[in-house]
Order: C-alpha cells, then sequence, then structure tokens
C-alpha cells in the first residue's frame, strides 16, 4: 500500500470555467441601500440649514444652543454648576424660548479647557 495517495490522486481534474464579469452587490440591509451600494441608486442632499450652511447670509444664521441640563451632561457635573457658571460669566447665557440656554461653542471650549473654574463660595464644586 503506497502511502499519500488516495482519492484526491484518482479524482478527475476539474474543467476551468470562463470566469464571469462581476455583478453589482446585492444589498442586503437598508444601510446598504441609504449608504448608495446598490446598483442604480443616486443619492442627493437637501440645503443645509443657516446655521451650517457657508453660502448662507450672516443674519439668517442661527446661533447653536444648548439648555442647561444638556451643558451639565457634557460637561459631566450638575445643573446647579452650570447655573453657577452663568451667574459668574463663564458662560454667557442665551434667553430662549424654554428658558435660558448656553451657546454651544463656549460649553465645549469649556470641555476642550478640561477644568472648571472653582468658586470662592464651593471651593469643592
Amino acid at each position: 500500500m503506497e502511502r499519500g495517495r488516495g482519492k484526491r490522486a484518482s479524482a478527475p481534474e476539474k474543467r476551468r470555467r470562463t470566469p464571469r464579469p462581476p455583478e453589482p452587490p446585492i444589498p442586503l440591509t437598508a444601510l446598504d441601500l441609504l449608504a448608495g451600494l446598490a446598483p442604480g441608486v443616486e443619492l442627493h442632499a437637501d440645503d443645509l440649514p443657516p446655521g451650517i450652511d457657508p453660502d448662507c447670509e450672516v443674519d439668517a444664521a442661527q446661533v447653536a444652543t444648548m439648555t442647561v441640563a444638556d451643558a451639565g451632561k457634557l460637561l459631566r457635573c450638575g445643573e446647579a454648576t452650570i447655573r453657577r457658571l452663568i451667574r459668574e460669566a463663564v458662560l454667557r447665557p442665551v434667553q430662549g424660548v424654554d428658558g435660558p440656554r448656553v451657546r454651544r461653542t463656549d460649553v465645549k471650549a469649556l470641555q476642550r479647557a478640561g477644568v472648571l473654574p472653582r468658586s470662592a463660595k464651593r471651593p469643592g464644586e
């Protein structure tokens, strides 16, 4: 009995198939359709909102603001701390329809600084 010869050696050779041209992928999920991966799908974008569009007039641009609670979540501190920062003029309030709001850019600047300014009344806060 010879070693190394098995069924493979006696099997007939497979015929080579002619290569087919690649077909476009079939979109399997809704995300593929939304991403424009399906064949024949053409994506169109809506106009940008006034606060983001660089070609928009300056008067029409809206300042991006957030609520006091959202600012507290972003900075990982309480609502009382945000209100203290507003009182001490670290954050400038903007009066909104639903109450006082703060500018997102001011909150992001505080977040980048990493350290909130201390208060003389509450040094541990």
